[in-house]
């Protein structure tokens, strides 16, 4: 009686011209906000921190899919519903940093996060919660598949800058593997060539080679 008595009064309370409490309204939010919070954290932290280790991109995965999701979800009326997932998608679409151009990975993710954030938000009447729930989680499975052939199939890449340009001749490539595999102890595959200094002899590559146990290199994916 009591709890009725002051949930009554807040309902019909305002400040600042909003109403200060809707019960239902709030326990539809709370549900809503743990349900997509529970969706974006799988691929940002497992699928992307667990490999990458980048604490920054996390971060801005985290905080972009709350904010995204409480503007759709407190604003989003269902005449601005379109608008405002049109309009997040091409603001975040031509999003970059003036300190560091963010890399396409990390852009596939942060574009993934915002759009599950989006879907969860918007979600109404129409679609069932099995519809939303199976969406979600083929989303998270078609990432994490990805992200497992990526880091256990393709080649590791890493760049440095190489001190013997006399090898770096069509004749002898095969001979700037075998010495690069030498220097590093890896089973060096393949050679980018980049920009070559004459002047100091030297040379920027890009080497790839298989996934190796022991050592880390922190331009390639962690395991």
């Amino acid at each position: 009686m009591i709890l009725n008595f002051i949930v009554d009064s807040l309902e019909t309370t305002k400040i600042f011209g909003l109403d200060f409490f809707h019960a239902e309204d709030f326990m539809h939010l709370v549900a809503r906000f743990c349900y997509n919070l529970f969706w974006v954290f799988i691929p940002s932290y497992f699928l992307y921190f667990k490999k990458r280790g980048d604490r920054e991109y996390f971060f801005t995965f985290m905080i972009a899919s709350i904010i995204v999701f409480q503007i759709c979800m407190l604003l989003g009326t269902v005449s601005l519903r379109i608008g405002f997932a049109l309009g997040l998608f091409a603001i975040f679409g031509i999003l970059r940093y003036r300190t560091n151009q963010i890399p396409p990975r990390e852009m596939t993710y942060l574009f993934l996060v915002i759009g599950m954030s989006v879907k969860n938000a918007l979600a109404n009447e129409n679609i069932s919660m099995a519809e939303l729930l199976i969406t979600d989680i083929l989303t998270v499975l078609v990432a994490f598949i990805v992200e497992w052939y990526l880091v256990n199939l393709k080649l590791q890449k890493k760049t440095i800058i190489y001190d013997r340009t006399d090898l770096i001749k069509p004749d002898k490539y095969e001979e700037l593997k075998k010495d690069l595999s030498n220097r590093f102890g890896l089973n060096i595959e393949k050679v980018d060539i980049g920009p070559v200094d004459l002047i100091r002899d030297q040379v920027k590559l890009i080497i790839y080679f298989q996934k190796v146990e022991g050592i880390r290199y922190f331009d390639c994916p962690r395991d």
